[in-house]
């Protein structure tokens, strides 16, 4: 038998990718099977483990497959200007990945937002190419005098995150109704840079 060839080894990782993304967003992490996303994909079990060590090692790789999808989408259409405009662009192309993948992508927030120790760390240090690329837009912030100095750019990365994830939350609890997934990247930005206090130079 011939060896696989490169852009089939490809082909293959791709698809179970795209099985286990599908599976866990049907059954969540916990009950997801190696054996059924094996079935699905048409591999054999031992095949999954060729490719990944583990069912937590393929959902964390489905997750930093999503979060690199997101920025590669930036990147192919840059925001230009200021901070918060390629904030928006940054929070546009993880809106377009998470209408693509939604059910995945709640499973991903589910796991997120319960703070379990064995998966938190996953969860967070998947989404590494997403908060990498937030982080690194508001370094130029500082030093462009958008954003403040006084906290690392990698926290404030994280915090704009947690935003976009609780606003994710919020839109499928209600149901799509508030906010809209359309609505998400400018709420997201409204909230990071200005909060809920009084606008400048409005006098109560």
């Amino acid at each position: 038998m011939g060896r696989i060839t490169a852009e089939a080894k490809v082909e293959v990782r791709n698809r179970l990718l795209a099985t286990a993304a599908r599976h866990f967003a049907r059954d969540g992490l916990e009950r997801t099977s190696i054996d059924a996303i094996a079935s699905g994909a048409g591999v054999a079990k031992g095949t999954v483990y060729n490719y990944f060590r583990s069912k937590g090692d393929l959902f964390a790789e489905v997750i930093a497959e999503g979060a690199r999808q997101a920025v590669q989408r930036y990147e192919a259409n840059p925001a230009a200007g200021s901070t918060r405009d390629r904030l928006h662009g940054l929070a546009e192309a993880d809106v377009q990945v998470v209408r693509e993948q939604e059910p995945f992508q709640q499973v991903v927030i589910r796991e997120a937002l319960a703070f379990r120790p064995e998966t938190y760390p996953l969860v967070i240090g998947h989404l590494a190419p997403f908060v990498g690329a937030v982080a690194r837009v508001l370094d130029e912030g500082v030093a462009a005098g958008d954003v403040r100095e006084d906290r690392p750019a990698a926290e404030l990365a994280l915090a704009f995150v947690g935003i976009l994830a609780i606003l994710y939350v919020q839109h499928w609890g209600s149901g799509g109704t508030w906010p809209t997934l359309e609505e998400i990247p400018d709420l997201a930005v409204l909230l990071f840079f200005d909060g809920v206090g009084r606008r400048p130079g409005v006098q109560g």
